[in-house]
């Protein structure tokens, strides 16, 4: 059974401009690919008894803000496949609008990614899954995290967490305090974003 009870996940709160176009490349696609099946494995990314999904990976296209991320809708989809992710090509938090290409339009949390990646420039790879277990241990142990008042798919949520961001280690789990159940993992690299959230993970299966 999902391991989340929110409701607000899987629902597009910005604006986007979508450009069909093919499957994305990038360098890290496969190993994406493998840990977002692990994570959907784990019930950490997937979808709700009532079709909202949750739950989504990203890696940065080097040199640059824009990147890849799971497409909206993809909560579903065991394996995940190479057309279900897209690349968000810009994003202006103000505006709460993304530009993306790609078979799918990109994942409702696209703008706290791009967030992450604008503030953290050794920051290569994000990933944001649901789990109450997770939610709640992370808020014992005063894990940092985003303003409650914060909400879902807001800019007041994408610029709370590239500021939380912008003070914590390379490798770092976050709380989304506003968000039900959401935790956010980055790194310099997809695996070592897993691996911090395996750690979590483990220790709130412990508790």
């Amino acid at each position: 059974m999902p391991t989340s009870t929110h409701r607000d996940e899987g629902y597009i709160k910005f604006s986007y401009a979508h450009e069909a176009a093919p499957a994305p490349a990038h360098p890290w696609l496969h190993d994406l690919m493998r840990i977002r099946d692990d994570l959907h494995e784990w019930e950490l990314i997937g979808v709700l008894p009532d079709g909202i999904g949750y739950g989504n990976i990203s890696a940065r296209i080097a040199g640059s803000c824009r990147f890849v991320i799971t497409g909206s809708g993809t909560g579903l989809k065991f394996p995940i496949a190479p057309e279900h992710f897209c690349e968000v090509v810009s994003f202006d938090i103000a505006k709460n609008r993304v530009a993306c290409q790609g078979p799918l339009p990109a994942s409702s949390e696209s703008m706290s990614h791009g967030a992450i990646y604008a503030a953290r420039p050794d920051a290569n790879a994000v990933i944001h899954i649901h789990d109450r277990w997770m939610f709640r241990l992370l808020l014992q142990e005063g894990a940092p995290q985003t303003p409650k008042e914060a909400a879902f798919g807001t800019p007041e949520m994408a610029r709370a967490v590239g500021q939380l961001a912008a003070s914590l280690p390379p490798v770092a789990c976050m709380v989304m305090a506003g968000h039900e159940d959401g935790i956010i993992a980055f790194a310099p690299n997809p695996r070592s974003a897993r691996d911090a959230l395996w750690d979590a993970y483990s220790r709130s299966r412990r508790e």
